[in-house]
């Protein structure tokens, strides 16, 4: 009897030992495998759930501009730096909204940036578009260009290729993730339009100019923003003529951003008697967790705020 608990008590931790040391060596190959993958960041949200879309699993994707912050306002950290080390290319914006990532890609050698707004058609700042009017600081073009489907079908196809260039070896991977993520994207964007094209009235004021292209996509008209520049009190001359926009279309809301502070708009709101909505210019949290749903989320606000006016 006790030579046969003996020999149950040996054949327990040996099948521990054996199972033990697959489970670290599994561990070890996993940790192996993903040190080894090639590594690549992007600039904002948007830009990073495309590369994660397109890249899957075969590729480390990284997002440097945390969600809920604000590229016009962040400040990149030290640590992010560190954290940052090793990555072969850096998807970015451009248009000098998210300039700050010089600060990561300068310090990491043998990087590449990829400055995604040369192959997209830029639209002209100019005082006399209502839907791309310069803030006070700007010049240039408008670098919202990621909230226009239109334009995100050209940047998916040149994520798709710089990610083949790093690793062709999975060209036809990437190429199936592509044209998944297209294909959605297409489908949900004729049943926006779809839902846009039914109203009547188009008239929104934004909190500040980052919505002409999704204005001009929707055929949408920016009547007025809140903020001349983001993070940028408004001047009394200013807000007048706001409210003079807001009175003159009759606006029922406006809209805010949740990435900067609401609280001078939450006392223009309540001195109009209109209410606050949210559009989203960037994403990344809980029902706006792809760049599907944040654009869903923004044409959905939109649609329920003037469908009935």
């Amino acid at each position: 009897m006790l030579k046969k608990i003996f020999l149950s008590v040996v054949l327990f931790f040996a099948v521990t030992l054996v199972l033990g040391g697959c489970s670290l060596q599994n561990s070890s190959e996993d940790t192996k495998n993903s040190e080894q993958k090639i590594k690549v960041a992007a600039s904002i949200f948007p830009i990073y759930d495309i590369t994660k879309e397109i890249a899957g699993d075969k590729i480390d994707v990284s997002l440097i501009l945390p969600p809920g912050a604000s590229p016009h306002t962040f400040e990149v950290s030290a640590s992010q730096i560190k954290n940052l080390q090793n990555v072969k290319l850096f998807f970015v914006i451009g248009q000098n909204l998210d300039a700050w990532v010089e600060n990561i890609s300068s310090a990491i050698s043998d990087s590449e940036t990829i400055d995604l707004s040369r192959v997209v058609e830029l639209q002209q700042l100019d005082e006399n578009n209502p839907n791309h009017r310069p803030d006070e600081e700007d010049e240039g073009f408008d670098p919202h260009y990621w909230l226009s489907p239109k334009n995100i079908y050209t940047v998916s196809e040149e994520i798709l290729n710089q990610l083949v260039l790093l690793s062709p070896e999975n060209e036809s991977y990437f190429l199936g993730n592509y044209n998944n993520f297209v294909n959605e994207l297409q489908t949900k964007d004729v049943e926006w339009q779809e839902k846009m094209n039914s109203l009547t009235n188009k008239n929104i004021v934004v909190f500040h100019d980052a919505w002409g292209y999704f204005a001009d996509h929707f055929g949408l008209t920016v009547v007025g923003t809140f903020e001349p520049f983001p993070g940028q009190e408004p001047t009394p001359q200013y807000l007048k003529e706001l409210q003079a926009s807001v009175k003159e279309y009759n606006i029922k809301a406006l809209f805010a951003e949740p990435q900067l502070s609401q609280d001078s708009i939450k006392t223009l709101a309540k001195d109009l008697g209109v209410d606050i909505k949210v559009l989203d210019p960037t994403g990344g949290v809980e029902g706006r967790a792809s760049y599907i749903e944040m654009m869903d989320f923004n044409v959905q606000n939109v649609y329920n705020l003037l469908k009935n006016n």
